[in-house]
């Protein structure tokens, strides 16, 4: 475990999947992210990369080969070497093995960049295609869980989602196999406010197409505390709960789940991510944590 600071908050990260384990608010000594309790999701803020969500029967085509990958990918599982740490940022790298050229056949460095300032805490990905002469295709996505509730008294139907725009919210459904399905339904009709209730996910998780927010805030009826998450650009947004467990994941993603009709080849996939060669790609997030 490693750990990051600032006046207001302290970080914890573990080396394996680079995943957070604490965010702890100085002023409270109040926990944040969710513990990952096994009685409802073992997670906690798992990193989803080189894909996110379901593949089509857990597999994809590039060139004339098959390539089988497990939901979200692999670099959650992966063993992270810490590059460079200071008092309030570190920075985790990862590299491919010949473990994964079984599953993913690009080289590529991936980075993940953690830093606090005051009561934010800022998260960067890097990609790096190291191929001098190819493309690589992948997805990205954030997965972190809140507590919800956060105080005694309080349930997670006083909480609700605030969106920083005014707009139609549609979310897009999934089948059985966590695939696109093609249908979908209306969240918001025209707002930006969503009240938390555990029936929201009884078919799986809200998925936003081309999310008409650039961030959202976690907000109590009954207090003040707030967690404010930007999304820095990511152009779809999940959020999920397993019916009635007490945690809200927020999770901006560059990708989306396969299409049920997905003709398995990488290079279509919806929100697939193209990297030229010897190219950087880079996206931060952020994560503001107001207390009361």
């Amino acid at each position: 475990m490693y750990t990051i600071e600032s006046k207001d908050l302290r970080v914890n990260i573990s080396a394996t999947g680079a995943e957070l384990l604490n965010i702890t608010g100085k002023k409270t000594g109040k926990e944040y992210l969710w513990q990952g309790d096994p009685a409802w999701w073992d997670g906690r803020a798992p990193i989803l990369f080189p894909i996110l969500c379901s593949l089509k029967d857990g597999k994809y085509l590039f060139g004339d080969e098959t390539f089988y990958m497990p939901k979200h990918g692999f670099v959650r599982q992966a063993k992270f070497n810490v590059a460079e740490q200071e008092a309030s940022m570190i920075i985790f790298e990862f590299e491919d093995t010949e473990e994964t050229f079984d599953m993913y056949p690009f080289s590529f460095v991936f980075q993940v960049i953690f830093e606090v300032v005051g009561t934010k805490l800022f998260t960067t990905y890097r990609v790096i295609n190291k191929d001098e002469d190819d493309c690589m295709y992948f997805s990205a996505g954030a997965h972190e869980a809140f507590n919800i509730p956060l105080h005694q008294g309080e349930s997670f139907e006083d909480y609700y989602l605030e969106f920083d725009n005014v707009s139609a919210y549609v979310r897009e459904k999934v089948n059985a196999q966590g695939l696109m399905s093609g249908n979908t339904a209306v969240v918001i009709d025209h707002g930006n406010t969503l009240k938390l209730r555990p029936d929201l996910f009884n078919e799986d998780a809200l998925i936003f197409r081309n999310i008409q927010s650039e961030a959202v805030s976690v907000k109590s009826t009954k207090s003040g505390t707030r967690i404010d998450y930007h999304f820095g650009g990511a152009p779809h947004l999940g959020i999920w709960q397993k019916p009635g467990a007490p945690y809200i994941c927020i999770e901006p993603w560059f990708g989306l789940p396969d299409e049920a009709n997905h003709d398995y080849k990488i290079e279509n996939k919806t929100g697939i991510v193209k990297l030229a060669a010897n190219d950087t790609w880079t996206w931060t997030h952020s994560i503001s944590i107001y207390e009361s």
